[in-house]
């Protein structure tokens, strides 16, 4: 076998145990977060749906969101995102009887509202139910979102309030608090000061939309060509482009995640490959390239190449992943999945973009040239890196090892904290090395007679 085949089968070795070892969730983890979020979500909803009788009414439905939704969340079960489904009581067909969707700059819409909201002043329950939402709309009926938000955050604000900063789940006392970022409200459940088990943290991300379905569609966007999916939505987020204030507050951002997690089913090697290169963002601390930029970037190559590309192997589908996102920031752009139009990196910054293409062409080039420490540097914190170094696959040396790097070589592309930490990382496995050398030449010593007379 030639020495390029060899390192290429390594690479999947090494992949696969950084998988295994720093990047997949653990199901002890798994399993307490799960029923951690699910108590505190539901104990929530329940004191929220006390403070508003439209919210105790029309939001039944709740949905999973983000990363643990598409299955590609890295490292901890730390953090959930749970979509609050909130429900118009009219008509959601087209026109002024119920709901005109306009499109506005890519990936948001505005919502117009006329006669749907005006007869609901008409009704018996207005006073008791429906009365919240006379502030939802502008002077033009069309739906606020800052106001939608304002209602939710309300209700948050007054649940909290029944919890005293604590929340009890399986009898045991967690502390509870909650920020407003953006269209989400996040729940911060923490293990309380001193306590004898391990610390726990948790945050749960409350979001509040609302929910269309397929057929019906925004003009102008790519038509799904789903089998399961059929419920789209429209997030209370603010678009940041817009200066104007009137028009940021009706533009409301389309979300897909039905159609991009079925997208996605199916696809072999996907979801691990997707969970490396975000690794790979964490510890290179590419912090401007969000996880949904990733992950569109993978539904790109999906589009082109099929879902049967997925079965090829780890390390070529993590190269050339990898590769994608270097020409990606390089040429700045990561066209929107559902419109091409809406360039998702268009403001990256021109020193970011440099620095980050620096970074990501060292792993390249250590894929290239079978370098296979340089990444490793990329994937793993200087403590995994020296947890890694002991592992048995390790033992299986590249061709080009760590010991054949020209470490002190002025022209070496590695930089000084690339060297230095994998320096530090030479000296911590060799310590070790030599501490288990001596216990063996000590036990020998205890064991032998012979081997005392002599010294």
């Amino acid at each position: 076998m030639s020495s390029t085949k060899k390192n290429k089968n390594l690479l999947d070795l090494y992949l696969s145990e950084v998988f295994k070892n720093f990047v997949a969730l653990k199901d002890d983890d798994v399993k307490k977060s799960q029923e951690v979020f699910k108590s505190v979500f539901e104990q929530v909803r329940v004191a929220m749906g006390k403070q508003c009788k439209y919210f105790e009414c029309y939001s039944s439905q709740v949905m999973y969101g983000g990363s643990v939704y598409d299955g590609i969340k890295v490292s901890r079960l730390d953090e959930f995102d749970m979509d609050i489904v909130i429900r118009l009581p009219i008509n959601y067909d087209e026109g002024e009887n119920g709901i005109t969707i306009e499109n506005e700059l890519p990936g948001f819409v505005k919502l117009k509202i006329t006669k749907a909201f005006d007869n609901l002043v008409k009704q018996s329950n207005w006073e008791n139910r429906h009365v919240v939402t006379h502030t939802w709309r502008d002077n033009e009926s069309y739906l606020r979102q800052d106001k939608f938000r304002s209602w939710i955050q309300g209700l948050v604000q007054k649940a909290m309030n029944e919890f005293n900063g604590q929340v009890t789940v399986n009898g045991v006392t967690y502390s509870l608090k909650y920020t407003a970022s953006g269209p989400a409200y996040t729940l911060n459940v923490a293990s309380l000061p001193n306590t004898e088990d391990e610390p726990f943290k948790l945050d749960v991300d409350l979001v509040p939309v609302i929910k269309f379905t397929h057929p019906r569609w925004p003009k102008g966007y790519r038509q799904p060509n789903a089998v399961t999916a059929k419920d789209w939505l429209v997030v209370p987020k603010p678009n940041k482009d817009i200066t104007d204030g009137q028009l940021q507050n009706r533009c409301w951002r389309l979300s897909f995640q039905d159609f991009e997690k079925e997208l996605m089913k199916g696809c072999q090697n996907l979801k691990t490959t997707i969970r490396l290169v975000k690794k790979l963002r964490d510890v290179l601390k590419l912090k401007a390239i969000a996880s949904y930029y990733i992950k569109t970037l993978f539904m790109w190559k999906i589009e082109r190449d099929s879902k049967q590309y997925w079965a090829t192997k780890l390390s070529t589908t993590f190269a050339v992943m990898v590769e994608m996102l270097y020409e990606a920031i390089r040429d700045k752009n990561i066209p929107y999945f559902w419109n091409e139009h809406h360039n998702l990196i268009a403001g990256l910054k021109n020193t970011l973009q440099a620095e980050y293409c620096d970074k990501l062409k060292k792993v390249l080039d250590g894929i290239e040239s079978n370098e296979l420490d340089k990444v490793l540097v990329g994937l793993l914190t200087v403590n995994e890196l020296k947890e890694f170094k002991t592992f048995a696959c390790y033992q299986i040396q590249p061709t080009i090892s760590m010991s054949n790097m020209k470490i002190n070589d002025a022209s070496s592309t590695s930089t000084d904290e690339e060297r230095i930490k994998m320096l530090e990382v030479q000296i911590e496995v060799m310590s070790k090395k030599v501490e288990e050398l001596n216990e063996k030449v000590n036990m020998l010593i205890m064991a032998s007679p012979l081997i005392k007379l002599k010294l």
